[in-house]
C-alpha cells in the first residue's frame, strides 16, 4: 500500500493528474448548448435518423508568438509597426499541421460521417451525418431543443443541444479544440429566380428615414468623396447568411444616385436557398457608402452558428479583403466558450493580416459575440438627430446599444490602464454609429421600401468608412488601417477624430465624457480620422 501511495504521489507531481485520471476517456470542447431558462428548452433525445452538420475546430500554433507579433505591428514605436503578415506567412507559422487535420478527417470518415468543406486556414472543417452516427462517435446523446427566437413574435428555432461531454480517442483529442457547433442540416431547395426590374425611384416619404447622402454628410464622408476617395482599389468584405436580390441592390443604390458594380458573392458552404433582410441591408449600406470598393459577400446558407462561424473564418482565411463587416451574432451568455474562442482565433488571424473587422455590438444593451473579441472593432449604436439643413443637431447613446464587460475575454493590452471599471474584462463598445429606428435607415428588400434600425447598420456603415479611408491611404502609399483598437485606445490624436457622445443611456450604462460603454469613443469624423491615423 505504501508503494502504491508513493507511486500515485510521484504520478501527480510528474503528470499533474491524480491516481487513475490517466484512464479517464478524453473529453473535448463542445459548442452544444445546455438547457437555459428563457432561451433553450430541452425537447428530449433527437431522432437518430435525423441529419446534422457540425464544425470541428483546430488550435492555432504558437499563440503567444502570434499575439506578441500583433502587438508589435500595431505599436507606432515598434520597428514592426504595420509590418503585417501575408496569408502564406501565417500558414507557415501558425496554421494547424495539415497532417493533423487529415488524421481527424480520416477518423470522422471511419465513423460513417462525411467531411464536407475545409477552412482555407485549417482552423475548421464541416462534417455531416446522422444523429445516430454522431452519438456513437462521440459517446453522447444529442437532444432537440427549442431556442427562443431573437426576433420578437417569431416562432422558436429548433436546435441541437446536449448535457453530456463529447468523448473521442486520445489520439484525436490531442489534435482538436473540439466540436464547435452542431446544427440541423441546411435547407435544401432551389433559390427562387429574381424576376422583376431595377426600379429607380426613392421612397415617396423619403424624409421619414435616413439616406446614403445624409449618413455620408453626418459623418464627414463627403469630404473624402470630394478628394476623390470612394473606396476605389479596396476590397470590402461582408459576412452574411443566405443572399439578396441583385435587383434590390441596384434599385437601392440608383434610387439614391449611386452607380456601382454588383457585389461578388462567394458561397462558402452548402448552396443558398433563400434571401435575408439582414444580408440585404448589410450589403446595400456598406457598398452604397463605399461605391468605388469591390464588395465581396461571403455567404453561408443561413444564420445558424455552423454557417456563420465557418463563413466568418473563411472570409478572413482567404485574405482577400482589407475591411470586413459582420452583423450576425448572438448574446454572449447564450453561446458556449468554444464558440467565443473560435471567433477570436479567426479574428486574431485577421489582425495579423492587417484587416479591420467591424462587428455589430448587438441590440440587447448587453454584449454580443463576436463583438467581444479583442481583435475586432465593436460598433455600438447612437440616435442621430439632423436639422433641416442635414447638419447634426444631436447624437445620443441608443438605448439598445449592445455593451458591457465581456464574460469570456480578459482586458486586452490596449485597454489596460484606460478602462477603469472593467474588472479585468474586455470592455465594449469601441466606437458607435447611428442605430436608432427613429429615424432609421432606408432599405429596399424584395422590391419594397421600408426602414429599420439596429447595430446591424452600424457595423457595415463603419466598415464602409474604413474602406474609404483605406483608399485615401493607398493613394498616399500607406498600408490599410488594420486593427484600429490599439491606436484608438492609445492615441489622443485618433480619439480626437471621434465626436464624443455624452448623453443617453442603456438600461445598464450611461454615456459620459470620454470613453463609455454604449458608444465607446463616440462617432467618427471620417475625414479627420483619415488624416490622423499614422
Amino acid at each position: 500500500m505504501r508503494k502504491l501511495a508513493i507511486s500515485c504521489a510521484l504520478l501527480t507531481l510528474a503528470l499533474g493528474a491524480g491516481c487513475g485520471e490517466e484512464e479517464r476517456p478524453p473529453q473535448i470542447g463542445s459548442g452544444l448548448p445546455r438547457p437555459m431558462e428563457g432561451v433553450y428548452l430541452d425537447e428530449g433525445p433527437a431522432d437518430p435518423n435525423a441529419g446534422f452538420r457540425a464544425l470541428m475546430g483546430f488550435p492555432t500554433r504558437d499563440v503567444a508568438g502570434l499575439e506578441s507579433a500583433i502587438q508589435a505591428m500595431y505599436d507606432p514605436a515598434s520597428p514592426s509597426f504595420r509590418k503585417t503578415m501575408s496569408v502564406e506567412d501565417w500558414m507557415a507559422r501558425h496554421a494547424p499541421p495539415a497532417e493533423d487535420v487529415d488524421k481527424v478527417a480520416a477518423w470522422i470518415t471511419s465513423q460513417g460521417m462525411t467531411v464536407a468543406v475545409r477552412g482555407s486556414n485549417r482552423l475548421l472543417f464541416e462534417f455531416k451525418g446522422t444523429v445516430g452516427q454522431f452519438n456513437a462517435a462521440f459517446q453522447t446523446t444529442l437532444h432537440l431543443y427549442e431556442r427562443e427566437n431573437p426576433s420578437a413574435g417569431r416562432p422558436p428555432i429548433p436546435v441541437y443541444g446536449g448535457v453530456e461531454p463529447l468523448i473521442v480517442p486520445p489520439e484525436i483529442a490531442q489534435l482538436v479544440t473540439g466540436v464547435v457547433t452542431v446544427d440541423l442540416p441546411a435547407e435544401v431547395k432551389d433559390l427562387p429566380k429574381e424576376g422583376g426590374d431595377i426600379v429607380v425611384a426613392p421612397p415617396e416619404n423619403v424624409a421619414e428615414s435616413l439616406t446614403l447622402a445624409q449618413i455620408s454628410h453626418a459623418y464627414d464622408l463627403d469630404e473624402m468623396y470630394a478628394l476623390g476617395h470612394d473606396g476605389a482599389g479596396i476590397k470590402l468584405g461582408l459576412v452574411v447568411g443566405a443572399t439578396f436580390k441583385f435587383k434590390d441592390m441596384q434599385s437601392f443604390w440608383q434610387s439614391f444616385g449611386v452607380q456601382r458594380a454588383d457585389p461578388v458573392v462567394v458561397q462558402t458552404m452548402e448552396p443558398i436557398a433563400t434571401r435575408y433582410l439582414e444580408t440585404t441591408l448589410d450589403t446595400e449600406w456598406a457598398a452604397g457608402l463605399a461605391p468605388g470598393a469591390e464588395v465581396i459577400t461571403y455567404a453561408g446558407p443561413d444564420a445558424r452558428n455552423t454557417s456563420i462561424v465557418y463563413t466568418f473564418n473563411e472570409a478572413i482565411a482567404r485574405g482577400e479583403v482589407s475591411v470586413l463587416s459582420s452583423s450576425f451574432a448572438h448574446r454572449e451568455e447564450t453561446e458556449a466558450a468554444i464558440i467565443h474562442e473560435t471567433f477570436n482565433d479567426s479574428a486574431r488571424m485577421g489582425a495579423a493580416l492587417g484587416m479591420t473587422i467591424a462587428v455589430a455590438s448587438g441590440d440587447s444593451s448587453m454584449p454580443d459575440i463576436p463583438s467581444t473579441s479583442p481583435y475586432v472593432t465593436c460598433v455600438g449604436g447612437t440616435k442621430l438627430e439632423l436639422g433641416a439643413d442635414g447638419e447634426v443637431v444631436a447624437e445620443t447613446a441608443w438605448s439598445h446599444s449592445g455593451s458591457g464587460r465581456a464574460r469570456h475575454f480578459p482586458t486586452p493590452w490596449y485597454q489596460e490602464g484606460v478602462i477603469k471599471d472593467a474588472d479585468g474584462s474586455r470592455a465594449v463598445t469601441d466606437v458607435a454609429v447611428q442605430a436608432s429606428s427613429v429615424p432609421g435607415y432606408w432599405v429596399y428588400y424584395l422590391a419594397k421600401w421600408n426602414h429599420y434600425g439596429g447595430t446591424s447598420f452600424s457595423a457595415p456603415v463603419f466598415a464602409a468608412f474604413v474602406a474609404v479611408i483605406n483608399s485615401h491611404r493607398a493613394a498616399q502609399g500607406k498600408p490599410p488601417v488594420g486593427l484600429l483598437n490599439p491606436l484608438l485606445y492609445r492615441s489622443p490624436e485618433v480619439q480626437s477624430a471621434f465626436r464624443d457622445v455624452t448623453e443617453g443611456k442603456t438600461e445598464h450604462f450611461a454615456a459620459q465624457p470620454g470613453w463609455d460603454y454604449p458608444t465607446g469613443w463616440g462617432t467618427p469624423d471620417v475625414s479627420i480620422l483619415a488624416e490622423v491615423l499614422p
